[in-house]
């Protein structure tokens, strides 16, 4: 079904331009009433502003704003209104800087639907406008954006034709040939020689990409994983391009080897195991940065549990009640509690939390990195949530800040955001509730100035429409079976295993019991010799292993390659020879 949220179609645009030609602009006073700006030059006074750049809060601050940069910033009493000037009362509110993120996949998803087949201009643009309406005013693409749509969006936003968060643009990422990220298609480039990284990282250059990024990742051996001598090719390519270049990777060892190739910094966190004082130190000797994206590493686990965020009114303001319900839905948790790797994502998780902290409290540089727009993760809602979780992982709320608005910005080269500071664009927060005092006040945005104008943050997402799949009784049949077979799964799980296979009902050859792997099909031919033909998917490695445990606790002792008993009646010598191969395995007894 379709469902309106809102959208940005010029409307930003038009605001600027209507609050740079009106005499009439302005915030809310405590008695709700717009006051009015009379002049192209504004005079702000009462908010606390937090700069964004680490530096102290502004208490009581009062700022100055001409054609839409801040003319002067400084305390009350420190900043004299200039004759004519507009007055905006902020009092109450606190103040940063529009927030910078260094990891997104705007246009891939749509509802829970999500990979290339959603990717086009209207679902880019969408997420763009998400993006702004949450305060995220910045992106940068994480090596998934399809063709050049991503470049040719970016240059018309430069020429003034299209609004949302300003995009910057990695093109398509670069994986190693057999490898790369599940669900993108395509869309990566795949690249098996460091001569293959080096033409991919030329091709995106001459496509005037923003960034570099790379993928060191084999998904638990899944895949393949870029070598280190071709991902030492992109690096140095990158950098004689003058281009930055980031990585998404897991372990620790490839961590280390990238920053010695002279990465500039990773869009993930390391989660296979702690991080050590000697990445910590690599890290911030050549200053590369962190940007963890703990909610994707979250979101592959976290709606097994219904998260409580579900229900949330920030994020129904641009997500329907629909989209909540159907990832409350018990058939959509069950799936996700049905998922082997559920215990190692949590831990995973946990890994990614105390390795953070461990990265912020030795220095390395962190930035606001979500990876949003990938999976089960929501554009612009998204951001504010890693920004709570980065707390939560024991870094202080003035460090995510600034870890969301001036590293960021510095790191894409936009020298005119990221800091509440004279010569800066006025591109600014203002919030009714201070997130240093409870970074989860960071989810009341409250209102959004571009170049010192107030912009309708409603209007941004007017005609965004989002697809929400409809659980059908079909659905929950399947979902009802699956939960049978995860129940039955869970009850052999507890049962004794021989190898990898529990006992199935015996086969018997005059009168011996002779073991079977539970799902196996056995086909017995009375001899002499006596043959049993035994059927199952399985490799001949774990027939042999199950076999060799399973044997003993019929009676059969080994004897060589094969195992020898006696007959129960006759007490006559048997010997039992197990010939495994992939998917059977063929059984002789033979009497003596």
């Amino acid at each position: 079904m379709k469902l309106d949220t809102k959208s940005l179609i010029a409307v930003i645009l038009v605001s600027l331009l209507a609050a740079a030609c009106s005499p009439e602009s302005g915030d809310e006073s405590k008695n709700g009433k717009k006051q009015q700006a009379t002049s192209d030059v504004t005079f702000y006074f009462g908010a606390r502003v937090i700069p964004g750049d680490g530096s102290p809060v502004i208490e009581d601050a009062t700022f100055i704003v001409s054609n839409g940069k801040f003319t002067a910033v400084g305390k009350k009493g420190e900043v004299t209104p200039p004759k004519g000037s507009g007055r905006i009362d902020l009092t109450g509110r606190t103040l940063t800087p529009v927030f910078f993120n260094l990891q997104a996949q705007p246009g891939l998803s749509n509802g829970p639907s999500y990979g290339p087949k959603n990717y086009g201009r209207e679902s880019v643009i969408a997420d763009l406008d998400r993006y702004a309406y949450y305060g995220i005013m910045g992106v940068l693409t994480g090596g998934t954006d399809d063709g050049d749509l991503a470049m040719q969006i970016r240059d018309e936003q430069r020429q003034g034709k299209v609004n949302g968060a300003r995009l910057y643009t990695s093109g398509r990422g670069i994986v190693a040939r057999g490898g790369g990220p599940a669900g993108l298609g395509n869309i990566p480039i795949s690249v098996a020689t460091a001569g293959d990284a080096r033409k991919a990282v030329s091709e995106l250059a001459e496509k005037k990409v923003d960034a570099i990024k790379l993928w060191i990742d084999d998904d638990n051996g899944k895949g393949a994983k870029l070598k280190s001598d071709v991902y030492g090719a992109a690096i140095d390519e990158a950098h004689k391009r003058n281009l930055k270049i980031v990585a998404e990777v897991f372990e620790l060892a490839d961590a280390k080897d990238l920053v010695k190739a002279g990465i500039d910094g990773f869009v993930s966190s390391i989660r296979d195991r702690d991080v050590d004082n000697q990445l910590v130190s690599a890290m911030k000797e050549k200053n590369a940065f962190l940007a963890p994206a703990l909610t994707t590493a979250e979101a592959k686990f976290e709606y097994a549990d219904k998260p409580s965020w579900l229900g949330e009114q920030t994020m129904r303001e641009v997500y329907p009640a629909q989209l909540s319900a159907y990832l409350a839905d018990p058939v959509t948790m069950n799936k996700f509690k049905r998922n082997p790797e559920l215990g190692a994502l949590r831990q995973q998780y946990a890994t990614a939390m105390k390795n953070l902290k461990k990265m912020a409290d030795g220095g390395v540089r962190i930035a606001l990195g979500t990876n949003s727009g990938s999976p089960d993760t929501y554009p612009g809602y998204f951001e504010l949530r890693e920004m709570i979780s980065m707390v939560e992982a024991g870094m202080q709320p003035m460090d995510v800040i600034k870890a969301a608005t001036s590293v960021p910005a510095a790191f894409l080269g936009n020298n005119d955001h990221g800091v509440i500071a004279v010569g800066k664009v006025a591109d600014f927060l203002a919030m009714p509730n201070s997130p240093l005092d409870k970074m989860t006040n960071i989810k009341d945005v409250g209102s959004l100035y571009l170049k010192g104008a107030e912009v309708e943050r409603s209007s941004i997402i007017q005609n965004i429409k989002i697809d929400v799949p409809k659980i059908t009784e079909r659905d929950r049949e399947a979902d009802a079976r699956a939960e049978e077979a995860a129940r039955l799964a869970a009850a052999e799980a507890k049962l004794p295993h021989y190898g990898k296979f529990v006992l199935g009902p015996a086969a018997t050859v005059r009168s011996m019991a002779v073991p079977t792997p539970k799902g196996s099909k056995a086909d017995i031919k009375a001899g002499p010799p006596d043959r049993i033909t035994v059927a199952m998917r399985a490799s001949a490695a774990d027939l042999r292993e199950f076999y060799s445990k399973a044997l003993p606790a019929y009676k059969w002792s080994a004897a060589g390659n094969c195992w020898q008993r006696q007959h129960p009646a006759s007490n006559k010598a048997e010997t039992l020879c197990v010939e495994p191969a992939n998917n059977s395995a063929v059984i002789q007894i033979t009497e003596k």
